[in-house]
């Protein structure tokens, strides 16, 4: 567990392992987590958006896109359940990613992000990466592409999150 704490690491077998069973199928679920959250506590997700601008990104993250860029658009949102914050997303679009066939994306406001990238079943997962945050609990950021273009999604699961569960 120490290890996950120092850094993000690369979901693997071996990895997942490290992580609390509680937490293995929310880390390595593959498709959308607003509608996994919806099925696993039987209730729907809203979304309240903290921020969707333009500015800077963090240099890990903009070491996964292998690739440099000036502008970015990060949208960071809670998921919630009955008003309280169950999941932390924080999403990282490059204006090349959100253009062109795209552009849909500009004007997602307070929906999920998984309605687009999983519009056509599975998007394709270039990386996926798990860490733990001490008093916070346990996240993961995946590296997307839609239609072509890299799309990086971070999710952390908040405590609250396991009350909401129905077995």
């Amino acid at each position: 567990m120490k290890k996950l704490r120092r850094s993000w690491l690369n979901l693997d077998h071996a990895v997942l392992h490290l992580v609390p069973q509680v937490w293995q199928d929310w880390l390595s679920y593959p498709f959308s987590l607003t509608q996994y959250v919806e099925r696993r506590t039987q209730k729907s997700v809203s979304i309240q958006v903290l921020t969707d601008k333009n500015q800077l990104v963090l240099n890990d993250e903009q070491d996964l896109f292998q690739r440099s860029f000036s502008r970015c658009r990060v949208r960071e949102v809670y998921l919630c359940i009955d008003d309280i914050p169950v999941v932390f997303a924080r999403s990282i679009l490059p204006t090349s990613s959100s253009t062109g066939i795209n552009r849909d994306l500009l004007q997602i406001g307070n929906r999920p992000l998984g309605e687009v990238l999983f519009k056509n079943g599975k998007a394709p997962i270039l990386l996926r990466q798990v860490t733990e945050i001490t008093h916070i609990g346990f996240g993961r950021r995946t590296l997307y592409q839609l239609r072509g273009h890299p799309i990086l999604i971070s999710e952390f699961f908040l405590p609250a999150l396991l009350e909401k569960i129905v077995e």
